[in-house]
């Protein structure tokens, strides 16, 4: 079978189309012939190896698959042949292994989809999973009347714009230009602000009376970090689930207490909490199956590239000019 393999760390060019042997089910295991794969931008991260989490390489990329089971070992029960499935890393140890045409999975970790939900829109199924988990766990406590989604373009950013309006939410998204800030708003969030030519800061202020935003979901950190503290409503939060920007410069706590008169709360957050909490980890996939499912919302697909042109949607991930989920196409 045809795979995408990283022997070292590096540019898309370290991405290698490879031939690998076609893995047989063992009992309890069905194997899966993929339809379509997502990309997600922690497969850059363990490309250039500044992933906290690394595997030993060589190794085959890829957390989620969506495709047809193929073949049954032996005790499976609950799958047959033919039947659409989905396969999330975070079900099989987020060993990766899917950036590829096949993968053998244990029965459990093959989610059947339901009628009507395409393979390329559950490519999707795990940026909402993170969101029912970033806005029910992670933010557990504070009501999301208002609600700033950083990144609100993205694969888990629009996500968490259908979640967050789902739970009644209003919605402010910020995008790293026009155009993106259009398909925001197109996504349903009640105001998009393009963070190059406006003040975050200054429109989260102003949209809401001064007031702040309950929940901040931030994936991005960096030195401006902690301006968001300005922002958050009485006894809101900031949720932090990533640092794509690197670690705030300034003293945190120092930036909280100079923010005393707002209560802020921040918390950081990672689904690798969740490797040993498998409940509530798939009671969030259920309830993204279901989402998807039902039509309520449909994920945007931003580009579809062949597998062996994976070093493409690298190089478009990590230009952060896509709009919605990048799936490769085996």
């Amino acid at each position: 079978m045809k795979a995408i393999q990283i022997s070292r760390t590096g540019g898309p060019e370290v991405l290698e189309p490879v031939e690998l042997s076609t893995p047989s089910p063992r009992p309890g295991e069905v194997l899966v012939k993929a339809t379509a794969i997502g990309v997600n931008y922690f497969d850059t991260m363990i490309r250039t190896g500044r992933y906290r989490w690394m595997p030993k390489l060589p190794f085959v990329l890829g957390n989620e698959m969506s495709g047809t089971v193929a073949a049954l070992g032996a005790g499976v029960t609950t799958l047959k042949v033919g039947q659409p499935v989905f396969v999330a890393g975070y079900e099989i140890g987020n060993r990766g292994g899917l950036y590829a045409e096949y993968a053998a999975v244990p029965e459990k970790a093959a989610w059947p989809l339901p009628e009507g939900l395409g393979a390329e829109a559950a490519t999707a199924l795990t940026n909402y999973q993170l969101a029912f988990i970033l806005l029910r766990h992670a933010a557990r406590g504070v009501s999301p009347n208002t609600v700033v989604v950083y990144g609100a373009a993205g694969g888990v950013g629009s996500a968490l714009i259908d979640v967050a309006k789902l739970a009644g939410a209003t919605v402010i998204g910020t995008a790293g230009s026009d155009d993106k800030c259009a398909f925001v708003t197109a996504r349903g969030a009640a105001h998009a602000i393009n963070y190059k030519t406006e003040s975050v800061v200054e429109r989260v202020l102003a949209l809401t009376d001064n007031h702040g935003a309950d929940i901040v979901f931030d994936h991005v950190a960096g030195k401006a970090f902690t301006d968001g503290l300005k922002m958050v409503a009485p006894l809101g939060m900031i949720v932090s689930y990533a640092v794509l920007g690197g670690m705030p410069e300034t003293d945190l706590f120092k930036e909280m207490r100079a923010n005393i008169e707002r209560s802020p709360a921040v918390r950081c957050f990672t689904m690798h909490t969740y490797d040993h909490m498998e409940a509530p980890r798939r009671e969030a996939m259920a309830l993204a199956v279901d989402l998807l499912g039902s039509g309520k919302v449909m994920p945007a697909i931003a580009a579809r590239f062949p597998l062996a042109e994976a070093r493409r949607a690298h190089d478009l991930i990590e230009a952060r000019s896509a709009a919605g989920k990048i799936v490769l196409v085996p």
